[in-house]
């Protein structure tokens, strides 16, 4: 496997395809989030950033973060001891704030302007933090920089009006659900139920569980914005 992952981040430095990924590990339910040992295969030139309790999980399994961001009110005061003797650089924030650790992270990250950022340990557990972690993706729209919540089942991205081509991979399905009231002008070609023109409102289940039957999908809309999200049972 490790031989496996030098090629592959030595093939996108020869290729020109070397993209500056963030990976924002948070302390969501283990069981929800992606195997280390997948996400670096897939991401294998990636920086870690711990956010909470993430960093001690992603040290744990033999990964020192880049930087970790929290109040850090889910870690002992000797794994915190613990995880400042191996140098990573903590940026602690009071319990009490006006922004989840989510937040802070991403705010931090974006300030160093890298082509990707990835949220993983996002979904799962508390039903607010999964919404408020989806309604972030809004701020890579503002900074035109692309992010993207990460679990084991799930790839979800925010999209704002124009034309996406998106490639099946390990995912069967593709649902569209609008962040503003209306998706205008919604097209779909290249896949199971395609769609011409159509107005999507919130609300509507209209674009769930949808299909790519061809080499990839073709996504256009000429209004609003939307979840895309790419699924697997």
């Amino acid at each position: 496997m490790r031989g496996k992952k030098s090629f592959r981040a030595l093939q996108f430095l020869l290729e020109g395809e070397f993209l500056l990924t963030y990976i924002l590990y948070a302390g969501g339910p283990l069981n929800h989030v992606p195997l280390l040992e997948d996400i670096k295969e897939e991401y294998p030139l990636a920086k870690f950033v711990g956010v909470d309790r993430g960093v001690l999980v992603l040290m744990e399994n033999g990964i020192v973060p880049t930087h970790a961001i929290g109040d850090f009110d889910s870690i002992t005061n000797e794994e915190l001891e613990w995880i400042h003797k191996k140098s990573v650089e903590l940026d602690v924030f009071p319990k009490q704030k006006d922004q989840t650790d989510m937040e802070l992270a991403l705010t931090w990250v974006l300030k160093r302007n890298p082509e990707e950022i990835i949220l993983v340990g996002a979904t799962g557990g508390r039903l607010d933090h999964l919404f408020i972690n989806a309604q972030l993706l809004l701020k890579g729209l503002k900074t035109n920089i692309p992010v993207s919540i990460l679990d084991r089942w799930n790839k979800m991205s925010l999209r704002e009006k124009g034309t996406y081509k998106v490639t099946k991979g390990a995912y069967t399905y593709v649902s569209l659900i609008p962040f503003t009231p209306f998706v205008e002008g919604l097209s779909l070609t290249g896949f199971k139920y395609p769609l011409e023109k159509q107005t999507l409102m919130q609300g509507s289940s209209l674009c769930i569980s949808n299909e790519i039957t061809d080499v990839e999908g073709v996504i256009k809309f000429t209004g609003g914005k939307l979840f895309l999200i790419q699924s697997r049972d």
